[in-house]
């Protein structure tokens, strides 16, 4: 019997996550896993799973990275809406680059067919899980007077998040930063406590 095939599984993780990002889950087949990871597909079935395991691993593993970049600028130092601005900022620039691969959730959910309800529920728990790491600066936003008192932080929440969803789409089209620039600043400037005219 032989010695079963020892391998770094954490970079054979990563480049299934780049492989899946970059071409998507169709267009992908077990001999472009086999030929990323240098593993045989017998080796990745036994350690992985078939390749919808494979994928979900890949999304799984993209989400943590993205939700602990993004939560970590939501909990940075600064003002909370200066924090929400940084982070939409952040996606702006990504969302810009002439070789932006986007934002794999988003490439996945609009790959995913209508009736995949396992994978359509996984991605709307991950954007819930930073719908809410928002909605708690909004809190803060609203206790400091900085959010207009007129609007709820849980649907500014919700949003804002769709917010994301459009930004990303959008910057596969038009990858315009000026553009992105203003519809951020524009949607801040929404948020605001109205100034008062004396």
């Amino acid at each position: 019997m032989g010695r079963p095939i020892e391998f770094d599984q954490q970079k054979v993780i990563d480049n299934i996550v780049r492989l899946f990002w970059e071409r998507g889950y169709e267009a992908t087949s077990m001999k472009n896993i086999s030929d990323a990871t240098g593993l045989q597909p017998g080796s990745l079935y036994a350690a992985f799973g078939n390749k919808r395991s494979l994928f979900l691993t890949a999304i799984d593993t993209y989400f943590e990275t993205s939700i602990e970049n993004l939560r970590a600028m939501l909990e940075a130092d600064g003002s909370p809406l200066q924090r929400v601005h940084e982070m939409f900022m952040y996606i702006v620039g990504d969302s810009s680059q002439k070789d932006s691969l986007g934002c794999m959730l988003v490439n996945a959910l609009l790959e995913t067919p209508a009736d995949d309800e396992e994978l359509r529920n996984r991605i709307a728990n991950m954007f819930q899980q930073l719908e809410q790491a928002i909605k708690k600066v909004l809190i803060e936003a609203a206790a400091c007077g900085e959010l207009d008192p007129e609007k709820d932080p849980a649907i500014q929440a919700k949003l804002l998040i769709n917010n994301i969803y459009g930004l990303r789409v959008y910057g596969k089209l038009q990858p315009k930063s000026t553009d992105m620039k203003k519809m951020v600043e524009d949607l801040m400037a929404s948020l605001k406590q109205p100034l008062i005219n004396s």
